[in-house]
């Protein structure tokens, strides 16, 4: 029987999402109309799908011993996301994202702040909780926490999700330890000119695994059996694209933790995406494991 463990090691922040009438840097007023705050990052929210999803999931990251991060923490917790292996340090503050969304058409940015040396200095995470049962899923963030995490799983026996955006130095030292990697367009076209096709074939060559990319509203495309096949994207009226693709990596994962196909768990992934697209934040609009067993029409 499938385990349906998720580990997580990776981003978590607090988001704060503002509607804005309109994305201009030039303008010395930005106004906005609606505000959210709210749990966040790469991994902070796709360990929240998927323990919406009712997988036994655990979150490896840091935050700051402050409010914010009290907030975060009590909001993962509700959700069914086991945080005792967090690190909570007094010597930082929980990361703050900020994140700009267009009143009309949802144009996006980011303001973030520096996390290196931060992510540097973190004390271990502890791994034990990585076993032969797991689909771990790492980020890029604490890159050498991530590498250790990834090798301990390939020991073991477990599965690894990566969700890079771009193949820097780091990422492809944890590749030839990454399963599935899950990456987007700019990732594949940094990798290489050939096309995309050619690029999900070159990732496998080089580095083994079997990589997905994906493509928003168009889908995506995964390498099956040798293989490059197309996978649609689910329709959605679209409010906010924030998180999309983190909830895709969340319940991507979940499908592999319950020991479905590739296929399978790659369509349920899109559909977790497109319903995270209706509703304003990356984790307010969640699917629940309910939806997730209901078959797609």
């Amino acid at each position: 029987m499938a385990s349906e463990k998720v580990v997580g090691l990776g981003l978590c922040v607090i988001d704060h999402v503002y509607v804005v009438d309109r994305l201009d840097v030039a303008e010395p007023r930005i106004r906005y109309t609606e505000r959210l705050v709210l749990p966040g990052g790469m991994t902070g929210t796709a360990i929240s799908q998927a323990a919406m999803l009712g997988c036994e999931a655990h979150l490896l990251s840091t935050l700051g011993d402050d409010e914010d991060g009290r907030f975060v923490r009590r909001s993962l917790e509700r959700i069914g996301v086991k945080t005792e292996r967090l690190l909570i340090s007094p010597d930082s503050v929980t990361t703050v994202a900020v994140v700009l969304v267009a009143r009309d058409g949802g144009e996006r940015r980011f303001i973030v702040p520096d996390r290196r040396e931060l992510e540097r200095r973190a004390p271990p995470f502890d791994l034990t909780v990585i076993d032969s049962a797991s689909v771990v899923l790492v980020d890029g963030h604490f890159p050498e926490q991530a590498l250790r995490a990834a090798e301990r799983a390939r020991e073991v026996g477990g599965l690894v999700v990566g969700d890079f955006h771009r193949p820097s130095p780091a990422v492809r030292r944890l590749l030839p330890f990454v399963d599935f990697p899950v990456v987007p367009l700019e990732f594949a076209e940094l990798f290489s000119t050939g096309g995309l096709p050619r690029a999900i074939c070159e990732m496998a060559e080089q580095f083994g695994g079997t990589p997905v990319v994906t493509l928003g509203g168009e889908g995506g495309l995964y390498l099956d059996g040798g293989r490059v096949r197309r996978f649609a994207a689910r329709p959605a009226s679209v409010v906010d694209t924030t998180g999309a693709g983190d909830v895709f990596h969340g319940a991507f994962a979940a499908g592999l933790s319950r020991g479905w196909t590739l296929a399978r768990s790659i369509e349920l992934a899109a559909r977790a995406a497109a319903l995270c697209c209706t509703a304003l934040g990356g984790a307010a609009r969640l699917m629940t494991r309910e939806e997730s067993l209901v078959e797609p029409g």
